[in-house]
Order: C-alpha cells, then structure tokens, then sequence
C-alpha cells in the first residue's frame, strides 16, 4: 500500500505542527512497516528530513509495549552515549519525536498507527560486507549497543515475541509441524529434516547454557545484521544501530550469532547452490574482534567461550523455523516461490554444517584474540 502525499500530511501534522511536505520518498527494501522518508520545511524555510513509519498491526499485535520498550532503548542509549562524551552523540541513537498530544506514537482509527524520528543523516546502510572493516564495524556497533544497554534500570523490558529464542520449542514446532504434513510436502524434504535432528544437540548448547544459569540476561536486539548498522558515508565506521522493533530481553549469543549467520557465510541465505557456501574464517575474525572490542569487558567468560558456537546454533534455530513454514503451507514468512523456506532451510543447514565443522578453527581464531 502507498499513501497519497494529503494522507501523509495529515499524520505527519499529528507530529509536527505547520510547515509543508516538500519530498517523499518511499523506502522499498522493508518487508513489514510502510517506511517514508520525508522531507519537511518549516515557516522559515528549514528543512529537516525524518523517517515516518506506518506499523503492521497484524505482524506487531502489541504496537504499545513495541514502543514502549523501543523509546525506553533509545533514551537510554542516548544518556548514555552523552554521558560519556561519544564524539558522534547525536548520530548515535535513534531520536523519535513524539506526538503533539505528548504520546510517542499516533494511534488512529482513521489513519492507522504511526511513528516519526530523525533522519540520520550521512550515514548508509549495506545488506552484505565487502570488507573485514565492516564486519568489524558491524560487531562492534552491536557488542556498544548491548554494553550501552546493561545498565538499564528496571523494570524488564516487554517480551513483545514470546518464546522467540526458545530453540527446543523451535524444534517442537518442526516436529508437529511434520507430523501434521498439512501441504503433503513432507517427502520432499526429509533430508533436511533428517539434518536438522542430527544437529539438535549442536542447537541447543546455548539453551542448556543459560537453563543452566550460566548466562546473564540482557537486552540485545533479536535482529542483528549488517543493514541493521548505519555505517558513516565518509569514512564507513558504525554509526548507530537500528531498527530496535524486536529488542526484548535475552541473550548476547542471540545478537551474535545472528551477525555469524548473515556475515559469515560466502552465500545469500537462500542460495540455490548451497554446495558453494563458505565459511569465511576472515570475517568471522573481524566480526568477533569488533564485537569484543565494542562490548568493552561487559561479556562474561562464559559468554565469550560461546561465541563461536553461536552461529551455528542460531542458523540452526532459523533453518528449523524456514522448514517448519514449508510444512505448514508458508504461513509466516514472505516467499517468493512455492520452495522457497524449502530452498533457505536447506542452505540453512548446510551452513550450519560447515559452521560446526570447523569450530575447532573459530574457537583458535577468537582464542588467539584473547591472548593479544
């Protein structure tokens, strides 16, 4: 859905107050919010760009905890970030602006539910690395963004997804999932089923790590990427983390295995050709270094020995929940073809494969890292 520019000025004046809509630009690449990208000129002829965002109801059900958590995130940050003198404070969190009526959304029957923050500007977002600088620069915005957030005072954030990380539960689903065959599409892909059950107890090692009370709860994000990382158009260091939707409380494994998913491997996650994927041992080197660098001692010893193992475990979480789609018919995820979860759960799994295959050299790569 695209909105007419009156209809945008008519929730954009929900926020600010005056002026005029000089420039619209509709930003393509999301998959679940209508994002704008506005420029808007004051009654002395100011420009200031913001980013307005129409939020999907049916993906985010509970849009005022949603917020609630993302404003608490970004207010904190920025304390933080002034309090110690961050050379690039104003960039380095996400400013929203709340509505005339001193709410931090606009929430209308009539126009729906809408948000408004800065723009930040000369900064740019990249959806894969071309360089060991940005996986360094991607970990370690998100090893800052979890150490900046580590001190946040009570109460807990809203679990806004529950059971997100839950991987047994993960596993369950999968289970009844093919149990059911509700698509008859279950002959189709045993192998992959068959894979993903062989590697369960790879899967589940941060789990059993943290029932175990071996790790500390955090706020991390449940989204960590590259293109969730503003890198600096000038000289590309990470400017700000973004897109806080999913920040819950949970694991630092979580967020970095995430980024060893998405970073990590030489192919896209849905490749046809998963014979040709790579674990790139470079990348991962720059990713952990950034990343401990960036988390600046918060990571306990326990945290840090499983860095390694979280790749794997997460690619694992996210192959059984592509393949546990499939079988139920594609109801959660968008897909571009009748095979498509089929064809990512599959490279999903050969990834983790090779990410479990060579442990022993990850494990050397971030140990050797200690010692320096």
């Amino acid at each position: 859905m695209t909105h007419t520019l009156d209809f945008l000025h008519e929730a954009f004046s929900n926020f600010i107050e005056g002026g005029s809509i000089v420039d619209v630009e509709q930003f393509r690449g999301g998959h679940i919010n209508q994002t704008y990208f506005i420029t808007h000129e004051d009654g002395r002829g100011r420009r200031r760009r913001y980013v307005m965002q129409n939020m999907n109801r049916t993906v985010f059900p509970r849009l005022k905890e949603l917020m609630e958590n993302v404003i608490r995130v970004s207010e904190h940050m920025h304390r933080r970030c002034t309090a110690q003198e961050h050379p690039d404070a104003r960039r380095g969190y996400i400013h929203f602006v709340r509505a005339r009526d001193g709410r931090n959304s606009l929430d209308s029957e009539a126009l729906g539910f809408w948000r408004l923050y800065h723009f930040i500007e000369n900064a740019v977002g990249k959806m894969t690395p071309s360089s060991e600088t940005e996986a360094f620069a991607a970990g370690e915005a998100f090893g800052k963004f979890q150490e900046l957030l580590a001190d946040m005072p009570p109460p807990r954030l809203h679990e806004t997804i529950s059971r997100f990380h839950d991987t047994r539960w993960r596993y369950e689903n999968l289970e009844a999932a093919a149990a059911k065959d509700a698509c008859g599409r279950l002959a189709g892909c045993r192998d992959v089923l068959d894979g993903l059950r062989e590697l369960r107890d790879a899967a589940l090692a941060v789990q059993l790590a943290a029932e175990a009370g071996r790790l500390p709860e955090r706020v991390v994000h449940n989204d960590a990427k590259l293109s969730n990382v503003l890198l600096d158009s000038t000289d590309g260091h990470a400017v700000c983390v973004i897109d806080l939707d999913t920040c819950m409380p949970g694991l630092s494994l979580h967020d970095f295995g995430d980024l060893m998913r998405s970073i990590c491997s030489s192919e896209d996650e849905d490749t046809e050709n998963p014979g040709r994927i790579v674990v790139r041992k470079d990348m991962f080197a720059a990713l952990h270094a950034g990343y401990v660098k960036g988390a600046t001692g918060m990571l306990t010893a326990e945290e840090r020995a499983l860095l390694p193992e979280s790749g794997a475990v997460l690619t694992l979480e996210v192959a059984v929940r592509f393949l546990a789609d499939y079988l139920a018919g594609d109801v959660y995820f968008r897909v571009k073809h009748p095979e498509h979860n089929l064809v990512r759960a599959r490279a999903q799994l050969v990834l983790a494969r090779k990410l479990v295959a060579a442990m022993p050299e990850l494990h050397a790569i971030a140990a050797e890292q200690e010692r320096e």
